[in-house]
C-alpha cells in the first residue's frame, strides 16, 4: 500500500475455518477494514459455489485500479459438497473419508465408484487452455526474439541476470587492505565499502534495512530509494518489519534478475530466521547483512547482544555464515555470497574497530578459514572470528615470548572451510596441537574445531564494548592465560585428535 503496487491483486479466502475450528475462537479483526487502513483497493465477493462470474467482475475491477493494490475477499465454504465437513474444520487437514467422499461425489454427479477420473468435457476445458497459452508463450518469443535483434545489448543484460551471471571484472572492484597503510575500521564499514565498490555495475543489486540504515550503513551511493514517485531507485526503506523484508527479498530472487540484500543488526535474525531458512530451503541466494554482531556493541545491552545466533544460523543446511575480521575478510565474504546464488550468505559485522590482519587476503579468507600467523613447531593454536581475531594475535605474540610457539587461526566461514579438501583442513588446523577457540557467541559448534573454547555461555551485559569483552574473557591477557592452562592440560598426556574420526552421509541411496 505504501508503495503503491498497482498490478498487486490479492485473493483472501474467507472461509471462516482454521485448524481449531471456527476463526472465532481467535480471530475477529476486519481484514478488509485492515487493508483498507493500509492504502488497499478492496472488494467483496459473497458467493462463489455457484459461479465465478462476480469474481471475474471484481478481478476486472481490481485491475482498472492501477495506483493501489487490490485485497478481494471471499466468502467461500470450506469442504463445499461434503454432506458432514462442509464448513467445519473437520474438511481443513483430514481426508473426507470413504463415505463422506462418496456422497460427496453424488452430490456433484460423479460416479462414487470412480477415483482419479477425468471426464472428457473437462479434459477438453485444459486442452485448450494449453492451446491459448502455448499460443501466448509463441508469440512472447517471437517478441523477444525481435527485440534482442533491435537491442541486442539489453538482451544481452537481461540474459545475464537471469543465468545469475555476474559482470566482467566486478569482482576486482571488491576493496583490498593493506594492513598499516589502511585505517582500522569496523567491519560493517568495509561492508558498505564492499556494497558501494559493486553496486554501480551490479545493477541488479537491491536492498534496504529494517530501518537501521545509519548503523547497518547499507545506502547505495549511486541510487536513490525505491519509493512510489521514484521506481528507479535500487534502496528500500523497509521500516521495522525484519520479517517482512527477508519475505520480500525472497519473492524479488524468486521472480529473477535481481540479486537482493537486506539488513538489521544480528540479534534480529530471530525476527527473520522463517524466511531466511526459507531462502536455504529454496536455493535463494540473497545477501543478508547482519551488523552490531557480539557482545562488542556495548551500551544497548544483553537485548542487543547476539549469543546463540550464530549457531542457529550455522546449524541451517545451505546457508553460508560469515564473520569477518578486517575488510579483506569481509571483501571475501562478498565475493562469495555474489558468486554462490543457489546458497544465502550471511555477513556478521562488527560496530567496533577491528586490526587490520597482516596475514589476510581475500584469495585465504575464501577458504573460510586460513592461518593467519604461523609458528614453526606450534605448541598451540588459536582459532578465532571477526573482532576476537585481533586479541589473538596479540596473544600469540606473548605467548610466543613466554615458549608457547602459537599459530592464529582466522576462521570466517565455517561451512565454506568445511567444503575445503580434507588436506587443506589438516594443513590449517591438524587436530592433534591443543586447539583453543574463541568468539564472543555460544560455545555450541566449536567441540570439532577445537580442545577448549573462551565463549558466551550466559547473556551479555551493557556497558562500554571494550569493557564488556574484558568482563567476559576476550582479551589478550586471559586468551594467554587460558592458552597456557590448555597446553599444560595436555602436557604428557595424548592430544585427541579432532580430524581422526569418520563423517557419515546419512542419506540412504534409493530413498525420495
Amino acid at each position: 500500500g505504501h508503495l503503491g503496487l498497482g498490478k498487486l491483486i490479492v485473493l483472501y479466502d474467507d472461509n471462516k475455518i482454521t485448524i481449531d475450528g471456527s476463526t472465532e475462537l481467535s480471530f475477529t479483526e476486519d481484514v478488509a477494514k485492515r487493508y483498507e487502513a493500509y492504502g488497499w483497493h478492496v472488494q467483496t465477493v459473497g458467493d462463489v459455489a455457484d459461479g465465478i462470474k462476480n469474481l471475474r467482475c471484481a478481478v476486472s475491477a481490481a485491475q482498472a485500479v492501477t495506483d493501489k493494490p487490490s485485497l478481494i475477499k471471499i466468502v467461500t465454504a470450506i469442504g463445499q459438497g461434503s454432506p458432514s465437513k462442509q464448513g467445519t474444520h473437520g474438511a481443513h487437514g483430514a481426508p473426507l473419508g470413504t463415505e463422506d467422499l462418496a456422497n460427496t461425489k453424488k452430490g456433484y454427479g460423479f460416479d462414487p465408484e470412480k477415483s482419479f477420473s477425468v471426464d472428457d468435457d473437462v479434459k477438453e476445458i485444459y486442452k485448450k487452455s494449453t492451446a491459448a497459452a502455448e499460443a501466448k508463450r509463441t508469440e512472447w518469443l517471437a517478441m523477444y526474439e525481435n527485440y534482442s535483434k533491435d537491442h541486442p545489448e539489453k538482451a544481452a543484460e537481461i540474459a545475464r541476470r537471469f543465468k545469475y551471471e555476474l559482470p566482467a571484472g566486478i569482482l576486482d572492484k571488491l576493496p583490498t587492505f593493506k594492513a598499516g597503510v589502511d585505517k582500522d575500521l569496523a567491519t560493517r564499514k568495509f561492508s558498505e565499502a564492499c556494497i558501494n565498490s559493486v553496486a554501480t555495475d551490479l545493477t541488479e543489486l537491491m536492498g534496504g534495512s529494517a530501518d537501521l540504515t545509519p548503523s547497518n550503513l547499507t545506502a547505495m551511493k549511486c541510487s536513490g530509494d525505491f519509493q512510489k514517485d521514484t521506481p528507479n531507485g535500487r534502496y528500500l526503506r523497509f521500516g521495522v518489519r525484519e520479517h517482512g523484508m527477508t519475505a520480500i527479498c525472497n519473492g524479488l530472487f524468486a521472480y529473477g534478475g535481481i540479486r537482493p540484500y537486506c539488513a538489521t543488526f544480528l540479534t534480529f535474525a530471530g525476527y527473520c530466521v522463517g524466511a531466511i531458512r526459507l531462502s536455504a530451503l529454496s536455493k535463494f541466494g540473497v545477501i543478508y547483512v547482519m551488523t552490531h554482531d557480539s557482545i562488542g556493541l556495548g551500551e544497548d545491552g544483553p537485548t542487543h547482544q547476539p549469543i546463540e545466533t550464530l549457531e542457529s544460523l550455522r546449524s541451517m543446511p545451505n546457508i553460508n555464515v560469515f564473520r569477518p575480521a578486517d575488510s579483506n575478510e569481509t571483501s571475501a565474504a562478498y565475493q562469495v555470497a555474489l558468486l554462490k546464488h543457489e546458497t544465502p550468505t550471511v555477513i556478521c559485522c562488527s560496530r567496533s574497530t577491528v586490526p587490520a590482519l597482516r596475514g589476510s587476503s581475500i584469495e585465504k579468507a575464501t577458504k573460510g578459514a586460513y592461518t593467519c600467523i604461523e609458528s614453526d613447531a606450534a605448541k598451540l593454536i588459536l582459532v578465532a572470528t571477526g573482532s576476537e581475531v585481533g586479541p589473538c594475535i596479540a596473544a600469540a605474540k606473548s605467548l610466543a615470548e613466554k615458549g608457547v610457539p602459537t599459530r592464529v587461526v582466522s576462521m570466517p566461514c565455517q561451512e565454506i572451510f568445511l567444503e575445503q579438501s580434507e588436506e587443506y583442513q589438516k594443513s590449517v588446523l591438524p587436530g592433534d596441537i591443543p586447539t583453543l577457540a574463541v568468539e564472543a557467541s555460544s560455545v555450541h559448534g566449536w567441540h570439532r574445531f577445537s580442545h577448549a573454547q573462551i565463549s558466551m555461555t550466559r547473556f551479555g551485559a551493557s556497558g562500554k564494548g571494550s569493557a564488556v569483552f574484558e568482563y567476559f574473557g576476550f582479551s589478550s591477557g586471559n586468551i594467554i592465560e587460558k592458552g597456557e592452562a590448555l597446553v599444560k592440560y595436555y602436557e604428557g598426556k595424548a592430544v585427541p585428535h579432532l580430524m581422526d574420526r569418520p563423517v557419515f552421509d546419512s542419506i540412504q541411496a534409493g530413498g525420495h
